[in-house]
């Protein structure tokens, strides 16, 4: 950035030509020799790869605008900003391949479409509305989504197609983080960590219903903090302090429960987010391990991704997950200040 910095102040045409010069060379070793790209993927070769490191989004508004050269280089002449990622947190995408990146540390959502490549912040400049601590996203597929804000305690409602925000939940919850919603009975199922439970809401903002209590027995939490619903319409929670993921019914009924405290594969130290591909598979970040661990709907672990570090493939605290439906996987890399996306290559379950 200094480099650019300084470079601002050369006349345009010298700018332009070293910009040119330096975007057309290709990467060199010291021996002068051209580098080979290798993308990152598991399992490690000779074995087929299962899953692989596709990009990163630093800066969202950046990527998703498919600038040419010529308007990155005005853009960089007249001095224009860039609102970059503080600390991504929580990540939805839609069926459009719309990403929203939640991001607690800039108290703002960063909204990407991915097909024709406009950027916006949630909230807009116009919205009276200010987020203390946003967490999770979810949306109900007709446009409305679902935000939740651990410090106020509240559940927002946003639309998107009239840059809409306001509150959607009435008494305050107590900590409330992860938030999913569940397309058979059309609730949503929000991990309030603060009382150890998990609340249930219908589209009018009404409790329909609560779940779970303090406590380390099946049925009971120990900081709930992500929600996802799987193809069969179970509900899957990660009891965060518990150290492992529990399966309920939509009605709230424990079915089955796996993962336990450890350092090993198998085993949670922190886990955050969780999502599920579309062959049923289980994805789990853990904080403390750098790494995603896939797990079979049975909780059979299959395979893990990452390890400690800033490079491709390398995480520092990830949080959020979230899957399209063509198996891309989105990782919110949190104090790496990005996301990494990768892809899941559906077939044969890694043995």
């Amino acid at each position: 950035m200094k480099t650019v910095t300084r470079l601002i102040y050369l006349p345009a045409l010298v700018l332009l030509v070293i910009m040119m010069i330096a975007c057309a060379a290709p990467p060199v070793k010291d021996d002068g020799s051209t580098t080979t790209k290798v993308v990152p993927s598991w399992p490690a070769p000779p074995a087929a790869p299962r899953i692989q490191w596709v990009r990163e989004i630093c800066q969202p508004e950046q990527i998703c605008r498919r600038q040419g050269f010529w308007q990155r280089f005005k853009e960089i002449l007249a001095g224009r900003s860039r609102t970059g990622m503080v600390k991504p947190y929580g990540l939805y995408v839609d069926s459009r391949k719309r990403l929203f990146i939640i991001d607690p540390g800039s108290g703002v959502i960063h909204f990407l479409d991915q097909v024709n490549g406009s950027y916006r912040v949630i909230p807009g400049p116009k919205s009276s509305t200010v987020f203390q601590s946003p967490i999770d996203m979810t949306g109900d597929g007709q446009g409305q989504f679902f935000i939740t804000d651990s410090k106020a305690g509240l559940v927002y409602r946003y639309r998107l197609e009239d840059d809409k925000l306001q509150q959607f939940t009435g008494s305050p919850l107590m900590r409330p983080t992860g938030i999913a919603w569940h397309p058979k009975n059309s609730l949503l199922y929000v991990a309030e960590t603060g009382r150890h439970q998990v609340v249930v809401f219908d589209l009018q903002g009404i409790e329909r219903l609560r779940f779970g209590r303090h406590g380390d027995g099946p049925g009971q939490f120990n900081c709930p903090t992500a929600v996802c619903v799987d193809h069969r319409g179970q509900v899957l929670v990660v009891d965060a302090l518990n150290a492992r993921v529990q399966v309920f019914t939509p009605e709230g009924q424990f079915v089955s429960s796996f993962g336990k405290p450890g350092d090993t594969s198998g085993t949670f130290a922190k886990p955050k987010g969780i999502a599920v591909d579309s062959e049923g598979n289980i994805y789990v970040c853990d904080a403390l391990f750098d790494a995603v661990q896939i797990f079979s709907a049975s909780g059979r672990l299959l395979l893990a991704f990452g390890e400690s570090g800033s490079e491709p493939g390398q995480f520092w605290m990830p949080a959020g997950i979230a899957i399209d439906a063509e198996d891309v996987i989105y990782v919110a890399d949190s104090y790496n200040q990005r996301v990494q996306v990768f892809r899941y290559f559906a077939g044969e379950a890694p043995k």
